[in-house]
């Protein structure tokens, strides 16, 4: 704290922690890096530029992407760098952190968009992509990319939806075959995937089993009007029964 104090103070001198590195300008020109320490420097002629040189973890934001068979996944990622040329990764670009920022979003997305429903599973692929489209950056900004990694790629929840529908139009279709192979009519296959419960005999013809079904849906249908029928007639007794004085005990 008292350096720092004394750096604000009087000027003449900056300090240089570990896990740091300084730029030294001198009238406006880059000259030589140093490391940790004090360093003196003349106003207004000299200033030094410190950045840190250790491990850094850049958290992204979390990025919408559509794959190239139209589904959409939210998708999250890190990156873990170092500065090995203190030179480049302060006069080369404006921010290095932000540069990195917008390369990364750029590469993940066109990595990203160039995968379908199948493919973009292979997340360890995906990284080793990303990070070789990178690698440019490493010898422009004299920055390293030491690790970079995806910590959630998840298909949003309409893209879910729409996956568990074709699954599950992928398994019908299966059973309509296997259906199909076995003999059945196409009217009674898709009757049975589509969950109505149909009582079947053996017949010697498809024809012979489609009427047969008819016939079956025919005396379920009036069985149950009958039983509607019945139902309201005993209703009708029932209030019928309740309003009559007679039929409750009262004198004839």
């Amino acid at each position: 704290m008292l350096l720092e104090f004394l750096q604000a103070i009087t000027g003449v001198f900056v300090v240089v922690y570990d896990g740091q590195h300084a730029l030294k300008f001198t009238l406006g020109r880059a000259r030589e890096v140093v490391g940790p320490g004090v360093h003196f420097k003349l106003p207004i002629v000299q200033r030094f530029t410190v950045q840190n040189t250790k491990h850094t973890t850049l958290d992204l934001e979390p990025q919408v992407i559509q794959l190239k068979d139209d589904l959409v996944y939210e998708v999250d990622c890190k990156l873990i760098y170092q500065i090995v040329d203190l030179r480049k990764a302060i006069v080369e670009i404006d921010n290095l952190v932000t540069g990195l920022q917008n390369r990364v979003v750029m590469a993940v997305q066109r990595v990203v968009q160039a995968q379908d429903r199948l493919s973009i599973r292979d997340t360890v692929r995906l990284a080793q992509e990303v990070q070789r489209s990178l690698a440019p950056i490493e010898t422009e900004w004299g920055a390293t990319i030491l690790h970079f990694g995806f910590s959630n790629i998840s298909p949003s929840p309409a893209t879910l939806e729409i996956t568990q529908l074709d699954l599950l139009a992928r398994e019908r279709l299966s059973l309509y075959g296997t259906l199909r192979e076995r003999g059945l009519s196409d009217e009674a296959a898709v009757a049975l995937i589509s969950g109505a419960v149909v009582a079947m005999q053996p017949a010697p013809r498809e024809n012979g089993l489609a009427r047969q079904i008819a016939a079956e849906r025919a005396t379920a249908d009036r069985l149950k009007a009958l039983a509607e029928k019945q139902s309201e007639e005993q209703e009708e007794k029932q209030s019928g029964g309740k309003d009559d004085p007679a039929d409750a005990g009262g004198p004839t």
